[in-house]
Order: C-alpha cells, then structure tokens, then sequence
C-alpha cells in the first residue's frame, strides 16, 4: 500500500485528505465505530503527511438506497468536487467501499467511478487496506475485482438485514390485528403504556383523555380550533407536552387524529418519510371518545364556516351566511368612523369593495340592528318544530355521518395507493401483481369519490342534519343571555362561537339587497323566511320584520 500511494503522491507538497465517516444508526455511536473510523484516518493522514479533514460525516445515515449521496455529507462531497472546491488528487478516506454505498452493484460501481474520474483517490483503511485512483485502474483492474465483491458483500448484508426488519414488522402487525402482540409501546399522551411480557403491553387512559373530551365536545359546539385553545388556556389546563400553554395547531391536529378513537395506524420509514405501514388497526388504544362524537366533529369540519379572524368577541354570528344578492359575492364586515358613530360596525358586499364584478352593492349595512333583530324574532320559531319537518321532509338525518365515513374511507384507500406506489418505486415483490393491486385500489378510491360527491351534494342540496341537544328550543336565546353576561372575552367568543354554529344550522341564506335596502333571511332551507326593511340610510335602528312565505 504505501508503494502504491508513493506512485500516486509523488513528490508533490501537502494534499489534503477527507475523512468520511459513515454509520447508518445513532446506535453506533455509542460504540467504538466512530472513533476507530477516525483514529484509522488520522493515523494515515499522519503517516502520509496530508492536512486531515475529519468533518465529512454521515452520522446516523443509511447508505442502503443512497440516501448518503442524495442527501447526505457524501453528495455534498461530490458537489465541491464537480465545483473545484475540493482540487483534483484529493483523497476520501473510508473505512471499507461499503460505507459508500449499499446499493445494487451496479449503482455503488457507478457512484465509485464518479469519485475516482472526478480525481479523487479513494482509500480503504480496513481489513483490505486498498488504494484506488483512476491511474491506478488503469494499470491493474485486480483492485476493482476486490471492490466489486466488497460491494456484493455489502448490498447483500443490507438486503438481508431489510428482509428480516420487513418480515418482523409484519409479523408483529399481523400478530396486533389478531390482538396477540402490540407493535409499539410509543403512545398518544393521553394514554399510558405499562409493558406485561415481550412485545406487549396494557395500554390505560390517564388524565389528559379527559382534556381531549373536553376538546371534541367544544369542536362539537361549534368552536373552532383557536377559541379552543384560549379557553384551555384560561382554565389553566396542561397542555400534552408543550409548558407554554395550548397552541391552535395542536388542537387542529388533534381533532383529525383516528387514535383519539382506538384506532393505530402503523408507519415505517421510507428515503426519510414517515409513510402508513398496512392499514389502520381498529380498537388497537382504549377509545378517549366514543366514535359517533368524533364523526359528527369529522362532519362539521368538513363543512366549516367562512374562515378568517372573527375578533376577539367573535364579531360576525353569520359569517358564512351572508351574500349580496346583485353578485352572489360574500358581504365583508368594515369599521365606521363616521362623526357621532365611532367604531360602528357594517357589512357591505365584498366585490364592491374590491371593484370586482358588482356596481350595486355599495349600500353599507349596519350590523348591531341587524344581529339584534335576528336574534329577537328567531326565537319566534318553534325551533324543534321547525327541525322535525326539516328532518321528516328530507328523511337523510345521518348525511353529516355519511360524509365523514366516506372521508375515512377515502384516506385510508389513499393511503393504500401510496404505500403501492412505494413498494414499486423500492422494487418490493412482483411488477405485475403491485401493478393490478395498484389497479384495484385506483378503482376503488374512485368509486368512494363518486360516493362522497354524490353525499355533499345531496347534503348541500338538503342542508340535512339531525336534532341535537344543541339545537333544542330557546337555545340561541340563553346563549345570548349568558354572553350579555360573560365577565370576560374568553368566555363571550365561546358562547357567540356556539351560537353561531346553531345558527348556520338553522339558517340557510341571508341575502342582501342594496338597491331595496333590504335582507332576506331564508329559515331551514326554505321552511320559512324573514325580510327586514330598513327604512331609509340613516334610520338604522327602524327595523320591520315581516313573515314571507318560502
């Protein structure tokens, strides 16, 4: 070895050496493999006089796929070199060729050529102790005969290695759909995890199930994600993990999570993702919430009011509801500064605020009067009357319900063309069957689309929706008596933010009409309407609310 370096060095001055450390887990590093790797380089650096560079690193990095050179410190190396950071006779010490790569031979041998035409000489400071350049090569090609079983030896280790890692997992999956074994004693934080014997373990809720209640019922209400979080704030709750409180988007994530239910979706990693292993296993965790709370919660999700900031009193009960009836554009909220109005609050069409597609909707609408002649005649209804004949007149009580299970139902199919389209791209198991598989998912998912557009539109067409101890009679009524009295904001965002919820499933349209000066308030879908007159610009507060027949 040191007649071969000789030849190559020559008597030129001091060549810098790069030292290239790689170890797949950051299990290694607990042992001796890092500092043997870098003891063997610098003892040659050393040895050779070469400026050593030990920062070349790949800790925890797998070179099975390549994830090393496309991601990694490996394919930075490159870069520098295809850049002229790094000079021509440079050399990359390893400590073996399958720290390079664990890829099929013919990939590891072209990443290997690319190193050595760049000119950069290649050593190996293991048991084989070999020097590879390009002239080298090309005077003896017995060293690349040595490298190429090396690197046989290394894919074929790795293959084996990804095999069995493959085959245990699904044994272990198999084993927890059948209830025999759990895959993994990580769990959501309102669930504790106490091991009773190998690849098993009892899985009890603790105190944090009760704030994911807490959570859904609250979503169930009507409150959005934001107004959530204020609240567990400002009862003090503690958050799963985080010690500065509750975020909007912990919440968020926490009402899509099918765990809250019992269910666990197994995942591995592919390239660096966190990608769904098999499908989801059903009752895997006790249930922090009973389903039919988390499909009605799915539901309303899936159907939200008009998104943006509602103030910190939520300003707007109707938002969502109200359009200009000249364009069909959504009415905006604006503050009035006028002499004698301070900060008095309007609704006037969107479009014609921005120049777009509406010439008359410039009338502004005052919103006190309007939200207070709502609120006074609504009650006027017979409310669970008004929801019965809703609900005898469509006969589709459970639409919300359908729509959510048709969503489950397409994610999870989703997630199974995913994983297909995986296994394709890793070469995993035979072309043919994947493809038809991949053919029949395809299918399916299509089908459970033409379903779920089917369900929306019969649900939109019906605005259909079940009785709920929410809607029941007089319930906007005490809502707007406890906010008069809420001590705080906080508590007066959560009782409009639930009123509005129990509004827009009572009320189907409001329609603005600036040319009349009038607004038409459309009741469960046309079971009944309101028309309020404004008698003139500035008499704001003359309401004259009469019945008009759908």
């Amino acid at each position: 070895m040191q007649d071969d370096f000789e030849g190559i060095h020559g008597s030129l001055g001091p060549v810098r050496a790069y030292s290239y450390v790689r170890m797949s887990t950051r299990r290694q590093l607990r042992g001796d493999s890092l500092r043997r790797q870098l003891e063997r380089s610098k003892d040659f650096a050393d040895e050779h006089s070469l400026l050593l560079d030990d920062s070349l690193q790949d800790l925890g990095v797998s070179a099975w796929k390549g994830r090393n050179f496309k991601t990694g410190a490996l394919g930075r190396f490159l870069t520098m070199v295809e850049n002229g950071q790094i000079p021509r006779g440079s050399y990359l010490l390893i400590e073996s060729l399958d720290r390079l790569s664990r890829e099929a031979v013919p990939d590891a041998l072209t990443l290997f050529m690319a190193i050595i035409n760049a000119g950069i000489v290649i050593v190996t400071l293991g048991e084989d102790r070999q020097i590879y350049s390009r002239s080298g090569l090309n005077g003896d090609w017995t060293k690349l005969i040595i490298g190429l079983a090396v690197m046989s030896r290394g894919h074929e280790e790795s293959q084996t290695k990804s095999e069995r890692i493959r085959a245990a997992a699904k044994r272990k999956r198999e084993q927890a759909r059948e209830g025999k074994a759990h895959i993994t004693s990580i769990t959501p934080a309102w669930i504790d995890a106490e091991p009773i014997e190998a690849s098993r373990y009892q899985f009890t809720l603790n105190h944090h199930a009760e704030t994911v209640r807490a959570v859904y019922e609250m979503a169930a209400r009507g409150l959005g994600a934001t107004a959530i979080a204020r609240k567990l704030n400002a009862d003090g709750v503690t958050a799963f993990k985080s010690k500065d409180g509750w975020y909007q988007s912990v919440i968020k994530a926490l009402l899509s999570r099918a765990d809250v239910i019992g269910t666990f979706q197994p995942h591995r990693i592919v390239d660096g993702k966190r990608i769904p292993d098999g499908d989801p296993i059903v009752d895997y965790f006790p249930a922090a919430i009973e389903k039919d709370l988390f499909l009605r919660v799915q539901a309303m999700r899936s159907n939200p009011g008009q998104p943006g900031r509602k103030g910190n009193t939520f300003t707007n009960l109707f938002t969502g509801l109200c359009h200009c009836t000249h364009c069909g554009g959504p009415m905006t909220m604006k503050m009035s500064r006028v002499k004698g109005n301070e900060n008095g609050r309007y609704l006037v069409c969107a479009n014609y605020v921005r120049g777009h597609r509406c010439k008359d909707g410039k009338r502004h609408f005052r919103y006190e009067p309007f939200e207070a002649a709502v609120l006074d005649h609504v009650k006027e209804l017979n409310l669970a009357e008004c929801l019965a004949a809703r609900h005898c007149g469509f006969g589709n009580d459970d639409a919300d319900d359908r729509v959510a299970t048709l969503k489950l139902d397409l994610d999870a199919i989703t997630l199974k063309e995913q994983r297909l389209l995986a296994a394709l791209e890793e070469g995993d198991g035979p072309v043919t069957s994947i493809v038809d598989l991949l053919k029949a998912r395809q299918q399916q998912r299509r089908e459970i689309e033409r379903q779920l557009q089917h369900a929306i539109q019969e649900k939109a067409s019906h605005h259909a929706w079940r009785v709920a101890p929410a809607l029941e009679a007089d319930h906007i009524r005490r809502l707007r008596d406890a906010w008069e009295k809420a001590p705080d904001d906080v508590s007066r965002y959560m009782l409009r933010s639930e009123a509005h919820t129990a509004i827009r499933e009572l009320v189907t349209d409001i329609g603005f009409d600036a040319a009349e000066h009038t607004i038409t308030l459309v009741v469960a879908n046309g079971a009944a309407a309101y028309r309020l007159d404004l008698n003139g610009i500035r008499a704001l507060n003359a309401f004259k609310i009469e019945f008009a027949p759908a």
